[in-house]
């Protein structure tokens, strides 16, 4: 599939060769110049998706200020309280803002905050995806750092899953890489976040492979692979994280989901050990028939068999191929924070495209029939007929919301027609051409 929205930014040979030796584990470091032709295009996506976060819902930003060797919470704030200026960019943002050029700043799920920036990236993970073979059912992680010089604030460390790095400028960066552990018990620290780590950097860069990131460049760190930054001025990337599996974290939410909400018993904030213990074979027990509604989901590459007869297992395979459908509708990504969609309908005439393919899915949930739409469930009436509609978000002609009015399904009015799609793009499915 093209990568039709990263043409003008990005090589895309590059990457489809890249993806295709690599995907889905990435277990090997690579280093390709000047993947991103256009740097500074990407860079501006995420200073629109900082400046809209920090003005619209600063509170819900994930922002993580550092000093060298610790987590600031005072700086952290600083940044809060200061939104980005308009035509501001980011590293313009932390040179106004810190106290010292040796300060820095992480975001992530940075592309929640804009539609574009998410159309960029979601091209790149659809290359990765493929599905019924390798899919991403955790998720990602699209984050930025933002520095000026020094070295990571948190030493040199390793990330439980790998690390996609797209460095943007406009300053380089180096990057030290260390295939082998050369390290020992004395100069580690244990860390939650990052394994276990070290700041003796100096003395150990001797046994790592050194690569220096110029704006546009691409570098894979591997999961388990001990490296460190030193910046060399100042400059931003963007960071994609692949999540593995999180199996017992996604059994476990589906089995909880699979039960009607009349079922979940109401626990005290401290309940007793048996409390739990029946709680848990409540949930594991169910009748089929008061879980049908409940569990019904309609994932033709999942089918859940007969209604009347759901078991756990049905149930449970039920919720999980939801959840991945939340999953694909979005890109794999996070979905769409509300200040990044829309406030109002398009303009009357305007030409609009599919965010991407799939990005709009027919399912059925505890509440009834739902339109699956970049992650989130919008009610529909039953029995109406939406492939037609799926369909169509795999085309790249552009249309107008009447003419998406007139591609829903026949069981709907005019009124209702029109409503849902508007709807559509106030939800971000269809954004303009």
């Amino acid at each position: 599939m093209s990568i039709q929205t990263s043409q003008t930014t990005l090589d895309e040979k590059k990457w489809k060769t890249f993806v295709a030796a690599q995907a889905p584990d990435f277990a090997g470091t690579a280093f390709m110049p000047a993947l991103v032709t256009d740097p500074g295009h990407v860079s501006g996506l995420i200073d629109d998706a900082l400046r809209t976060a920090t003005h619209s819902a600063p509170g819900d930003l994930r922002l993580r200020a550092f000093r060298p060797g610790a987590f600031d919470y005072r700086l952290t704030k600083r940044f809060i309280d200061s939104p980005l200026a308009p035509g501001e960019s980011a590293v313009a943002w932390l040179a106004r803002t810190a106290d010292s050029s040796s300060e820095c700043l992480a975001v992530n799920d940075v592309s929640s905050w804009s539609l574009p920036l998410t159309g960029w990236i979601a091209a790149l993970v659809r290359e990765i995806v493929s599905e019924g073979v390798h899919e991403l059912p955790s998720g990602t992680d699209v984050y930025t750092f933002v520095a000026d010089s020094g070295w990571t604030p948190f030493g040199i460390h390793k990330d439980s899953e790998p690390s996609l790095i797209f460095h943007l400028g406009p300053s380089p960066k180096e990057v030290w890489v260390w295939q082998e552990n050369p390290f020992d018990a004395s100069g580690i620290t244990p860390s939650p976040s990052f394994g276990r780590i070290t700041f003796d950097i100096e003395q150990h860069l001797s046994a790592a492979e050194h690569f220096v990131l110029q704006p546009g460049d691409f570098i894979c760190i591997p999961k388990d692979t001990y490296h460190v930054f030193r910046n060399a001025g100042p400059s931003a990337f963007l960071g994609l994280t692949l999540y593995p599996v999180k199996t017992r974290s996604l059994i476990a939410e589906a089995l909880w989901r699979s039960a009607p909400e009349d079922l979940h018993p109401t626990l005290a904030p401290y309940p007793t050990a048996h409390q739990l213990s029946t709680l848990t074979h409540a949930l594991l027990t169910i009748p089929a028939s008061a879980a049908a509604e409940a569990a019904e989901a309609a994932d033709a590459a999942a089918p859940v068999g007969s209604a009347d007869a759901l078991t756990l297992a049905d149930r449970v395979a039920a919720e999980i191929a939801l959840g991945q459908l939340r999953l694909r509708t979005s890109g794999h990504l996070s979905r769409p924070h509300p200040a990044a969609l829309p406030a109002d309908g398009p303009a009357h005439g305007l030409l609009l495209r599919w965010a991407h393919p799939g990005v709009v899915a027919a399912a059925r949930t505890a509440s009834g029939a739902v339109l699956v739409v970049r992650g989130r469930h919008l009610p529909v009436s039953d029995g109406l007929d939406f492939s037609a509609l799926e369909q169509a978000t795999r085309s790249t002609q552009p249309f107008t919301l009447a003419g998406l009015a007139e591609r829903l399904p026949d069981g709907l009015d005019a009124d209702r027609r029109s409503a849902l799609a508007r709807r559509l793009y106030l939800l971000g499915a269809v954004t303009a051409a």
